[in-house]
């Protein structure tokens, strides 16, 4: 008989019931940690591994600098610009610094106030912009620096300050300080306002002591005040199709940006194109249209469906599949349109070879320098300023794909032959598009980095390398990390015992498939969010601001502040206007309604635009813990009563005890458990060497709670409250961890032909109340929940011990 063995896969659970037939041979449950940060203490919802991270970034910036400043001292006395003697320095130590900065530039130091000044240059070494953090940086501060950074350039203009401590020598406070408005700094100075002044002080008192003060000593110290290290290069994963077909087993995935990709895309993209008309069948593009719409979209960022249409010359009444009420336009070749615009290079880009076009593109998204890249485009292009800046600023795809040049190349030849789709070019290619497996009949499941590369962060892939996590990498998410790792370790004890499952069958925790009604509403909802964007992206282009994800949450935020009077919208904690200018200005901040180190609740219904002062003082505290029974609270309160209802009840008292009890915990762990049950589905899957000698299935979740109930499991560990053949619709005891076991028991018992049955069911029902619809469904064999009764009894739960940091 064939073996069929049902999973219940959770975030510290799995569930697990192996069928021999009509016949129970096995059941069991495994109980581990999700390595999470618990309700209490911590970032409740966080990785364990966070707060030792934290802590430890914070060690390692205070341990460098430290370094750095023995390092230099160290230096100074070497090269005689520093005592050796404790005493001496301290008496160095006294003068004041600044005064040194300033008088460096005209008279002689002696070599021991020179290495004063030289030190004090250590201690704050100023902002170094760097482009690729700058680019995806998140920080509210970031847009704030560059404006006072010339802010500082045109005050030492104005004061004729030749040095930044010459400058700040001047002025009554020496500290950068955020403005009392909260708008932003008076000044900022950045890393080449300090390396020049030590240039010029250098170049001033080497006149006065050359045999100190040397070209050997400059290079010395210099590198310890400035070195800084490169940021560490991220690891791009290796193509799907690695080690297929010829593509080499180690060759990495192409970025987004890439042209290879932008065009595999393209072609990919309007080959799925149909032509639809009432009463008629789809029919595909003929290709001379579909090559009439890649040259339409090839330096187009974005095309109108009704202009594509124009350009095909569609008959009245006809209309594209992919076309609809919340989808209005097709993306172009991103890259093309945003590198051949006039104030970039214009029509000198597509005549680039594609080696050329990358070479642009690559230095654009890796160099680090912005001075260097406006050298480089200047020097090699022979670009003018304006463009060059508006080359290095050109907004390109972040990310990768999953493919790699050889596989994309492949499949891109195959989809420019013909109207085909991805699959049939894959195919033609000699790969499938969804199945990886090599035809190699595993024994077990290796670590799941083994054969799930193309989903993970990839590792060294040194075959040397002992550390699995290491060689393979990892996934980030702990709970997905550790539940595949326990995933492996309990099939792999089934297959010891019993042998490979000729079937396998997993939950997904996702519902069931929509019905009529819920499709119209569902679209409906998608049609105002599409049009509440494009009206945020239009008050954002009308504004002169950048029409981008961040600017547009600004303005979904300030929108929920007042929905229904765009004139009387106010900051919730002050009452005072937020006009949509100040949005920009940064005179507002984006503030976690119930902090987000206590909520990890990061979604827009715990966000609101405040004033910046407001949000600093409230500081890591609910609303109501920070101003709840004071005078100001009416003045929240009736703030509160304007918000969006999805807001309102996190300004109550109970607010934190709610996001406790299970407010960020239900939406994490659905996520988790949907993303953990997906990759389950295709880790098993590798078991088999194809589809014919074993499979594994996934069903959805919704239908294993309706299943328990229909035939009376849900109150089978009550013993004392057991009734033969009852049917019950109590809940299910959630007490005793054998509950996933029974789910795990429904979960293989669960055809394809009941599956189908239930999902077309469902999709016919209005009120989806499927309990009703199929009262009285037989259970899977007669004496089913007797025997599955029986077998609970003498199961023993599983724990992963709590001690190790491995999973």
């Amino acid at each position: 008989m064939p073996t069929r063995l049902g999973l219940d896969i959770g975030t510290n659970s799995i569930g697990w019931c192996l069928y021999d037939g009509d016949c129970i041979r096995d059941i069991g449950v495994r109980i581990f940690s999700d390595g999470r940060e618990p309700s209490k203490g911590g970032m409740p919802g966080a990785s364990l591994a966070v707060t030792r991270r934290v802590a430890r970034a914070m060690r390692r910036r205070r341990d460098r600098f430290i370094g750095r400043r023995s390092a230099l001292f160290d230096a100074l006395v070497t090269y005689g610009l520093m005592p050796d003697e404790d005493a001496a320095a301290k008496a160095i130590e006294i003068e004041d610094p600044y005064v040194l900065r300033a008088m460096a530039l005209d008279i002689a130091l002696t070599p021991y106030q020179f290495g004063r000044a030289l030190f004090h240059l250590n201690q704050r070494r100023g902002f170094k912009s760097n482009r690729k953090t700058d680019r995806a940086s998140a920080d509210p501060t970031a847009g704030k620096i560059a404006p006072a950074t010339k802010a500082l350039d045109a005050a030492m203009t104005d004061a004729k300050a030749r040095t930044l401590g010459e400058f700040l020598h001047g002025l009554d406070t020496k500290r950068v300080r955020m403005r009392d408005d909260g708008e932003g700094y008076d000044f900022y100075p950045d890393r080449r306002h300090y390396e020049d002044e030590f240039a010029k002080i250098w170049e001033a008192q080497s006149k006065h002591h050359p045999d100190v003060v040397t070209e050997v000593a400059r290079v010395a110290i210099h590198r310890i005040i400035f070195f800084q290290r490169e940021l560490k290069v991220q690891v791009v994963g290796v193509c799907t199709f690695a080690g297929l077909n010829g593509v080499p087993a180690d060759e990495r995935r192409l970025p987004k940006a890439h042209p290879l990709f932008q065009r595999r895309r393209l072609y990919e993209e309007v080959n799925h194109l149909r032509i639809c008309r009432a009463g008629e069948a789809d029919r595909v593009l003929t290709l001379d249209e579909r090559n009439a719409l890649i040259l339409k979209l090839k330096s187009k960022k974005t095309v109108a469906f009704k202009t594509l249409g124009k350009t095909i010359k569609l008959r009245d009444g006809e209309r594209f599949n992919k076309e609809g009420e919340n989808r209005k336009d097709l993306t172009g070749d991103e890259i093309n349109a945003e590198m051949s615009a006039k104030i970039r290079f214009g029509s000198r880009w597509p005549h680039f070879s594609a080696d050329e076009q990358w070479t642009i593109l690559d230095r654009l998204i890796e160099e680090q320098s912005p001075e260097t890249l406006h050298e480089w485009l200047t020097s090699t292009y022979g670009l003018d300023d304006e463009a060059a800046q508006a080359v290095a600023a050109a907004k390109l795809p972040d990310g990768h794909g999953r493919m790699g040049k050889t596989a994309t190349a492949a499949i891109l030849a195959e989809l420019e032959k013909s109207v085909c789709s991805y699959a049939e070019a894959a195919d033609a290619a000699g790969f499938h598009h969804s199945d990886f497996r090599t035809g190699e009949a595993l024994p077990d499941l290796p670590y799941y980095g083994e054969l799930l590369s193309q989903d993970i962060p990839p590792g060294s892939l040194d075959p040397a390398e002992e550390n699995d996590e290491v060689r393979w990498g990892k996934i980030t998410n702990p709970t997905v990390h550790i539940g595949l790792n326990q995933l492996r370790k309990l099939v792999n004890a089934i297959i010891r015992v019993h042998g490979r499952p000729d079937q396998i069958v997993v939950e997904l925790a996702r519902e069931l498939k929509l019905n009529e009604k819920q499709k119209k509403d569902y679209n409906k909802q998608l049609g105002e969010n599409t049009r509440a964007a494009k009206a945020r992206g239009d008050l954002l282009t009308s504004m002169g601001q950048s029409d981008n994800g961040g600017n547009r949450m600004l303005v979904r935020l300030w929108h929920d502040l007042n929905p229904d009077n765009v004139l009387d919208r106010r900051c919730p904690y002050c009452g005072e206007p937020i006009s949509a200018q100040m949005l920009m200005n940064g005179s507002v901040d984006i503030d976690h309604i119930i902090p987000y180190s206590r909520s990890f609740d990061d979604g827009a219904s715990n966000k609101v635009v405040v004033h910046q002062n407001c949000n600093r003082q409230k500081g890591n505290k609910t609303p109501w813990e920070w101003r709840g029974d004071t005078v100001h609270w009416p003045i929240i309160a009736d703030q509160v009563a304007r918000l969006h209802k999805s807001k309102q009840w996190r300004f109550a008292p109970d607010a934190m005890e709610r996001v406790e009890k299970d407010g960020g915990f239900i939406a994490r762990q659905l996520t988790d458990t949907q993303y953990l049950s997906r990759l389950a589905g295709k880790y098993l899957a590798r078991l088999y060497p194809s589809k014919e000698e074993g499979r594994v299935y996934v069903i959805p979740g919704r239908m294993t709670a309706m299943l328990r109930r229909l035939w009376g499991l849900n109150d089978i560990l009550n013993d004392h409250n057991y009734v033969e053949n009852r049917h019950s619709n109590a809940p299910k005891n959630r007490l005793d961890h054998r509950h996933h076991a029974i789910d795990a028991a429904v979960i293989g018992v669960t055809t394809q032909g009941l599956l189908q049955m239930i999902a077309k069911a469902a999709g016919r029902a209005e009120d989806q109340n499927l309990d009703k619809l199929f009262e009285g469904l037989e259970q899977p064999w007669e004496g089913f929940r007797d025997e599955l009764r029986q077998k609970l009894g003498s199961v023993t739960v599983s724990h992963k011990a709590d001690h190790g940091r491995r999973a």
